[in-house]
């Protein structure tokens, strides 16, 4: 009966072979008992040894089944039978006296051939670029993670397989596993991991995210599996395993909370926060590819004034940058930076234009057969949305009315629209609590943009076409004056020595707080990460990220205040946070720069200090570099960490923050000793130290 059983289930296994490979939630254990057809590492009627102290000896062979009674280590059993189940383990079932039951492989080993473990604190010395860690001391087993070179383990135990391979249980900390012996060979040349090992998939314990709304996690790694939670674009989720098709289709299994696991499509996450970058095609016809390179195969094609939202940027073998898109068919792809623009074709996105004519016509589709939602009055100013070229060849300019109704005009009905200009009007300067502001009202909602120059000086430019200038002294302003190129202006503000600004672009404003050198009376806006549901990252002894990041907030606010500032924090207790809530209270501040604090996370090895900032969105983004770069420097300078340098990123807190904005990984939670550092009050005033210092260097310098 029990070979019938057996065979039943792998003949189902090769129909299906998803259903072996991947994670059942709702299987019952009992179908899980397959018939071994290898030769046992430790042959039927055989003594053994148990491994391990206090081993689980269970009624089947799965955990799931109860156990009925604890071995120690080195106890002598019997084996009477052994099976490899539907999840790849090979337990043995054991005979100890009256006992009977069953033991996964990796706590029992051959009598004769047992090793005991060498002590805990001998430690060897990885010398493979990277070697897995598995379940089991064979290679049928899963990786449950991996070990680089020149990284130092602690090896728990060894044992030798039937098949005469050495292997060694190494203790990371957050895992333990077993490791074949050519790994800690200086010698040995061993051969690239099976294709099923596929390189480029993310880490196991590391953490990515979504790059869909909506996206399914599954029960199991194809698309016939239940969906157990849809994630939302940019929800972030830990790796925790990995399944390759024999087609090559790759999938993750992903933690969404402590409650939550599943399997979602390795093409449909990112290792980094999604731009959310909206894109429009400038080509008559573009090609949508499945790689960042022309090598790669076209999937779709797209055509003039196509709008598309960009998930990631990659750099590719051409040197070009390129986007990752979400289609309108919600499908992934790359499109090259040199077919799209940030902006639609011969109208920029969000500009203006006043109706000049009567009875123009806005239809809810780019043809004159889709039906008239609204006759635009003459007058009335209408904002652009976008561009379209039909099949027909004509081009559809996508608005919003004064009334809010979106819809399509022909463009040349547009023809005769006039430009909103803008322009910058009724300087005036104010105080408010201590602090001036010189403040442009604006005729329109435009955007402005700046650069610094040599000798204090501000240069504001954004296609201005014009500008009333403030008269009377400023002080800590030296002149204020425009220069005329075509039709546009800029404006150049001198700042008197030891003098700086904080800028602030709104929809109806452009307002620039003059401040004095030095964060005496500075705002800055204290960000802990994660909280509350959200932990963040854990480490090998399960310190949460939450935790530490917030007693390091905690700290930096009292260190800037020494300094005559004043600190807002967006938490100050285990509270979580929406990132919306984080940068509104930024937003709505009159502060002066937003830090937000952060653990990183990704291996074992991984180690050293990043401060992250953002350009191609934050309107501050020149300043948050600068702000960023000294930072950076006085942080790693007072911990004494590696250096991971300055970098551009598109994380929400600073993509979406109008303040000059940073954020910073003090250093690796997922690194043993850099947790031990995180975890010591010394280290998070160090931290606080370093920031609070960058904070000041800044501040005294234009």
């Amino acid at each position: 009966m029990k070979k019938l059983i057996a065979s039943s289930v792998l003949a189902t296994a090769a129909l299906f072979p998803a259903i072996v490979q991947a994670e059942s939630l709702d299987t019952p254990a009992s179908t899980l008992l397959v018939e071994q057809t290898n030769s046992s590492l430790i042959q039927t009627g055989k003594n053994a040894l148990i491994s391990e102290n206090n081993v689980n000896i269970r009624k089947g062979a799965t955990t799931s089944y109860q156990v009925v009674t604890k071995l120690s280590k080195n106890t002598v059993v019997k084996v009477i039978d052994s099976f490899t189940n539907s999840l790849g383990e090979r337990w043995y079932r054991i005979e100890h006296g009256s006992i009977k039951g069953w033991v996964i492989q990796d706590y029992v080993a051959p009598s004769d051939d047992y090793k005991p473990a060498p002590p805990s604190t001998e430690a060897k010395t990885v010398y493979t670029a990277k070697a897995p860690v598995r379940k089991g001391a064979t290679e049928s087993y899963a990786i449950v993670s991996y070990v680089y070179q020149n990284q130092k383990v602690t090896i728990i135990d060894t044992f030798k397989n039937a098949a005469g391979e050495t292997w060694y249980r190494a203790d990371l900390g957050s895992v333990k596993g077993w490791i074949h012996e050519d790994a800690f060979d200086s010698t040995a040349n061993p051969p690239s991991p099976p294709s099923s090992e596929t390189p480029n998939l993310p880490e196991v314990g590391s953490y990515v995210f979504s790059g869909q709304n909506g996206l399914d996690v599954r029960k199991g790694a194809t698309t016939s599996y239940a969906s157990v939670y849809k994630l939302s674009n940019n929800q972030k989720i830990q790796v925790i395993d990995h399944f390759t098709h024999a087609d090559g289709t790759a999938w993750l299994r992903v933690e969404v909370n402590a409650s939550i696991k599943g399997w979602v499509p390795a093409d449909a996450i990112s290792t980094s926060e999604s731009l959310n970058l909206d894109l429009y095609v400038t080509a008559d016809v573009a090609n949508l590819r499945s790689g960042p390179s022309t090598s790669t195969s076209v999937i779709d094609q797209t055509t003039k004034g196509t709008q598309l939202t960009a998930i990631k940027s990659e750099k590719g073998t051409d040197g070009n940058l390129w986007y990752q898109v979400l289609t309108s068919s919600n499908q992934l792809a790359w499109i090259s930076e040199t077919i799209v623009s940030t902006k639609a074709a011969g109208y920029a996105v969000n500009s203006k234009y006043t109706v000049t004519t009567s009875n123009t016509n806005l239809r809810s589709g780019a043809t004159t057969s889709y039906k008239v939602v609204e006759v635009l009055k003459k007058n009335t100013v209408i904002t652009i949305l976008g561009e379209f070229n039909n099949t027909l060849g004509q081009q559809w300019i996508n608005i919003m009315s004064s009334s809010g109704k979106k819809g399509w005009v022909l463009s040349s009905d547009m023809a005769s629209f006039q430009l909103v200009s803008k322009k910058l009007l009724s300087p005036t300067v104010t105080t408010s609590n201590g602090e001036q502001f010189l403040n442009w009202q604006k005729a329109s909602n435009f955007s402005v943009s700046y650069t610094t120059l040599s000798s204090n000086r501000l240069k504001l430019t954004g296609g201005i076409t014009d500008v009333d200038l403030p008269t009377g002294t400023i002080p800590g302003v030296k002149s204020v004056e425009t220069f005329t190129s075509g039709a546009e202006k800029s404006i150049v503000i001198t700042f008197e020595p030891g003098y700086s600004f904080t800028m602030r672009d709104y929809n109806d404003k452009l307002s620039i707080k003059i401040v004095p050198f030095g964060l005496k009376g500075k705002t800055i806006i204290i960000d802990a990460g994660h909280g509350g549901k959200d932990p963040g990252a854990v480490g090998p002894t399960g310190i949460k990220e939450k935790d530490v990041v917030l007693a390091t907030a905690l700290a930096l606010k009292e260190e800037i205040e020494r300094f005559g500032a004043t600190v807002v924090l967006t938490r100050s207790t285990d509270v979580f946070l929406e990132l919306s809530e984080r940068t509104a209270i930024a937003n709505n501040s009159n502060g002066d720069a937003f830090i937000s604090v952060h653990a990183d996370s990704f291996s074992a090895s991984s180690n050293g200090s990043t401060t992250y900032y953002n350009s191609t969105v934050n309107f501050n983004g020149p300043r948050s570099k600068t702000l960023g770069s000294a930072i950076q420097k006085s942080m790693v300078s007072s911990l004494n960490t590696y250096n991971r340098g300055v970098k551009e990123q598109n994380f929400y807190v600073n993509r979406m923050n109008q303040l000059p904005s940073v954020l910073v990984e003090l250093a690796f939670i997922s690194n043993p000793n850099e947790e031990k550092l995180l975890n010591n009050s010394e280290f998070r005033k160090k931290a606080a130290v370093g920031i609070t210092n960058g904070l000041e260097e800044y501040f005294n310098s234009f």
